[in-house]
């Protein structure tokens, strides 16, 4: 399938592993310029290389903190310097440990998840859409997360901002559709990270399980997810859902918000 991103620029933001490095193989593999923007300089650089030895894309890699402003804002205009303005911004940072239960979580809790999880897709969209404006428009993808429709006791802060995810990108799409950007949110259920890995790894040794087991188990007796799909979902699987919303393929789809999670209920 053409996707109709050659020679276009995109941002994603989180791009050096998980969904966000898998929906970057897609574009690259379609002929895209990419710009991988994390924390980490290192694993940003292996990606990029790994990127470019494999479909021979254009690929940058910068190094900047979503929580701090200047940091994003700086890594967004050196590549609108070297790329040109986006078609594209993909976030899919926005993870935190820091959560618990009404009870449980801090102020301090709350304000790493808010800087972390809202303001970090805030202040990444802000800095694309006068660049995106000024080009005729852009596809905007953020994520959030199964949990905003399916309350978790112990993911107040997580769930609770992850829904403001929701509403801002209905508001993007709402407020900028007529200026050509479209904006959708992809909501993610459990996934196979590091941390639901070790789940998994943890589950098969205390409790003697094969791995499809307690993967199944995992998903549902610890995180409380009645999936249809007995299993965490794959990198690559979310990965090729944002590419696809980021792509011209996606013309007429925006303000929508799309559950990739297995098959749950709400």
């Amino acid at each position: 399938m053409d996707l109709g991103v050659k020679g276009k620029s995109y941002i994603i933001l989180g791009g050096s592993r998980g969904m966000g490095l898998e929906a970057a193989r897609v574009l690259a593999a379609e002929g895209a310029t990419l710009t991988l923007i994390s924390r980490s300089q290192g694993p940003l650089e292996a990606a990029a290389k790994q990127l470019v030895r494999a479909t021979g894309a254009k690929v940058g890699a910068l190094a900047a903190d979503a929580t701090k402003p200047e940091e994003i804002d700086a890594a967004i205009a050196k590549s609108v310097a070297q790329f040109g303005p986006p078609r594209g911004l993909l976030v899919t940072s926005g993870l935190t440990d820091r959560n618990g239960s009404i009870l449980e979580a801090a102020d301090e809790d709350w304000e790493a998840n808010f800087q972390d999880v809202v303001m970090g897709t805030v202040r990444a969209c802000r800095a694309v859409l006068p660049a995106m404006l000024d080009a005729g428009g852009g596809n905007i993808v953020t994520t959030a997360a199964y949990s905003v429709r399916a309350a978790k006791s112990f993911l107040f802060p997580y769930a609770s901002l992850k829904a403001a995810v929701v509403n801002i990108t209905k508001n993007l799409a709402k407020t900028y559709g007529e200026r050509g950007i479209r904006a959708n949110c992809v909501c993610p259920g459990a996934f196979a990270t590091d941390r639901v890995n070790a789940r998994i790894e943890e589950a098969m040794r205390e409790r003697k399980m094969g791995r499809a087991e307690a993967a199944a188990y995992v998903v549902r007796d610890v995180f409380k997810m009645p999936v249809a799909m007995p299993r965490p979902g794959e990198a690559h699987e979310a990965g090729d859902l944002m590419a696809f919303l980021l792509s011209e393929r996606a013309a007429y789809m925006t303000g929508a918000v799309i559950n990739i999670d297995g098959g749950t209920d709400f």
